[in-house]
């Protein structure tokens, strides 16, 4: 990425942070102040930058909320991907997209491959889907990275899931957790280190990026938290209806880096791993 300019999307977001923090050179970054949805607004903050890389981390997140107003889902996520490829159509720029393991759907009991077939069924996941197609519709030169329960950044993010049950469990002798969804939880370093061998190796396409896991909960993430902190808490299984959720989610977001295995360059660890060192890094700081 030597000489390379370098626009992140999202500034304000977990991973859009950890990218200004990581990466060297010519690094820009649109937070919330830049509308991309606004088309002509955006275009001309475009022309402005110049970037010859754009990292689209800039999304509407929440799974809920999506469901709840499903203009914005779409307004956010596709129109405003649409705005950003628009730019990039005659011009010689990668255009990384960050899209989510969910977009596979619940079609399979097993981790999924980049080469199984996508379903999304709740609207965020069709939304960042369809911001995925804008992407392969338009342009020849681009990544698309798969991830999923994204975690890392500073402590004080008001997403940081990881404090946050820090926060509850040193708080309370019993906390609860849902047993019944399995992903992978990912440490947002090792992404940001992913996207810069995938980008200084010249790889384009669709790739899964999320750290090593197999059959793990939100309950195993959570009490793996627990117990790294040493914390004198109890977690125990969620009874049902305790975490109602307005989405119809998947209960399997499992995936893994098979292009990037097949291709020799999966640099991220096993999720256990992964979550040991962040937890250290909190506990210093």
């Amino acid at each position: 990425m030597n000489g390379k300019k370098i626009l992140v999307t999202g500034l304000g977001g977990m991973l859009g942070s950890s990218l200004m923090n990581h990466l060297k050179g010519d690094v820009t970054g649109f937070g919330s102040e830049i509308n991309i949805s606004d088309s002509i607004k955006i275009r001309d903050q475009l022309r402005e930058v110049r970037p010859d890389i754009i990292i689209h981390t800039a999304a509407y997140t929440n799974v809920d909320g999506c469901e709840m107003n499903q203009d914005k889902a779409y307004l956010v996520n596709a129109i405003g991907t649409q705005n950003l490829v628009n730019y990039c159509i005659d011009k010689d720029i990668l255009f990384v997209y960050i899209s989510s393991t969910g977009v596979y759907g619940e079609h399979k009991d097993g981790v999924y491959t980049e080469f199984d077939r996508v379903n999304p069924v709740t609207i965020h996941h069709k939304s960042k889907y369809e911001g995925e197609m804008i992407v392969k519709r338009h342009l020849s030169k681009y990544l698309i990275l798969r991830t999923g329960w994204l975690y890392g950044g500073s402590k004080n993010h008001k997403k940081n899931f990881i404090y946050k049950i820090y926060l509850e469990a040193s708080k309370n002798k019993i906390i609860y957790s849902d047993n019944s969804q399995i992903g992978n939880p990912t440490y947002v370093v090792e992404l940001v280190k992913q996207i810069k061998v995938l980008i200084n190796n010249k790889h384009y396409g669709v790739f899964n990026c999320v750290n090593t896991a197999n059959g793990i909960s939100r309950y195993d993430y959570v009490k793996s938290i627990v117990r790294l902190f040493g914390l004198e808490c109890n977690v125990e299984v969620a009874g049902d209806g305790l975490f109602k959720r307005v989405a119809p989610v998947s209960r399997n977001e499992s995936a893994v880096n098979y292009k990037l295995n097949l291709c020799k360059i999966n640099k991220m660890r096993g999720w256990d791993v992964a979550l040991k060192d962040y937890t250290a890094t909190l506990k210093i700081k």
